[in-house]
């Protein structure tokens, strides 16, 4: 899990990234997973059934928490 200050959001953003075996020799392609609203990067990483399809695929896969957290937003609980 990585994290960056988000200049958009005015916060820091989570993001999880798995790496095929295959991009220790080339480069692969990429799938962004956007979870719903209020999902962070760990509901497809710890629940999704993704990582054989992707190995077998050679596909990256990130998972962007889609949620800005203590960006201050009135009436939203982090």
């Amino acid at each position: 899990v990585y994290r960056h200050a988000a200049s958009q959001t005015a916060c820091d953003m989570t993001f999880a990234v798995y790496i095929p075996p295959q991009a220790e020799a080339a480069p692969v392609p990429v799938l962004w997973y956007l979870s719903g609203l209020t999902c962070t990067h760990a509901n497809v990483m710890e629940k999704g059934e993704y990582r054989r399809v992707a190995a077998e695929l050679g596909l990256a896969i990130i998972a962007p928490d889609t949620s800005p957290r203590g960006a201050d937003v009135p009436d939203e609980p982090d």
